[in-house]
């Protein structure tokens, strides 16, 4: 009789010693289990031991053709998706439509298009632009990376009649992206040094993203025109990548010259 009385007692404080355990190790405090937010959120969980909710995490975002600083995220010869993210790769359900060539200090970027537009003129008229500064010294010219100010004064100029260049990268809008319609810019020639300087890795990017590939040095003529002018009858060229004297660097053309061009987009 002993023995089974003990055995029984023994077997009841067993079986109470989880429930006390679960008693002792509960958690009521929001904070702790996750409930971090004190606005109620889309898809959200309320906390119910208190007025916290858990919100999913939202990927963060470019707004395209603004700058938002979202360029704090990416990385020169990134691929810029239509989404408004970036990535070093091409990622299944998401659409490419540039790769970054360029990242301010202010966390603004620039993202260069997949496609080339061709050969163009940048005026058919000679008249130095209002508000539009004149850089006639490459040190100034090269702090100039206000490719989609710039772009917006040369189109106010005149008509995509007068103004192709311009006109070509306003009207650039690539199928994937509609929202970037109008945005594309002219790129300024701080713009395109940034573009020589990383020309590798911008390179890869386009082979990554299935877009058009720089051209290589030895392309002696081909050339790009930017949205830094030089004076009523000169507008600044550059080339991708220096190839020794004879290749690269920037230069200044007559405006009615055809050079090619290939727009940008602010994020």
């Amino acid at each position: 009789m002993n023995i089974n009385f003990n055995f029984l007692l023994i077997g009841t404080s067993l079986s109470l010693i989880p429930n006390l355990t679960r008693a002792q190790c509960a958690v009521t405090d929001c904070q702790q289990l996750g409930y971090t937010s004190l606005q109620k959120c889309d898809n959200g969980l309320k906390c119910p031991f208190g007025e916290y909710w858990a919100c999913p995490k939202v990927e963060e975002k470019a707004v395209l053709g603004e700058c938002t600083g979202y360029a704090k995220n990416c990385k020169i010869g990134d691929i810029l998706n239509s989404d408004g993210t970036c990535s070093s790769d091409k990622i299944s359900g998401k659409t490419p439509i540039g790769v970054v060539v360029y990242i301010g200090g202010d966390n603004c970027g620039q993202a260069l298009s997949l496609k080339d537009l061709g050969s163009m003129y940048w005026s058919t008229e000679y008249i130095d632009i209002s508000g539009l500064p004149n850089y006639t010294s490459v040190s100034a010219l090269e702090q100039d990376f206000n490719s989609c100010d710039n772009t917006q004064k040369i189109i106010k100029q005149g008509t995509s009649g007068i103004y192709q260049a311009a006109w070509a990268t306003v009207n650039y809008v690539p199928n994937s992206a509609p929202v970037t319609k109008s945005k594309w810019c002219l790129p300024a020639v701080g713009v395109a040094r940034s573009m020589m300087n990383n020309y590798d890795k911008i390179n890869s990017g386009l082979s990554k993203a299935g877009g058009e590939l720089l051209p290589e040095p030895i392309v002696h003529n081909y050339w790009y025109w930017s949205s830094s002018e030089y004076d009523n009858y000169y507008a600044w060229v550059f080339r991708t990548k220096f190839g020794g004297a004879d290749y690269g660097g920037v230069a200044y053309d007559t405006k009615d010259r055809m050079a090619h061009v290939r727009p940008v987009l602010a994020f």
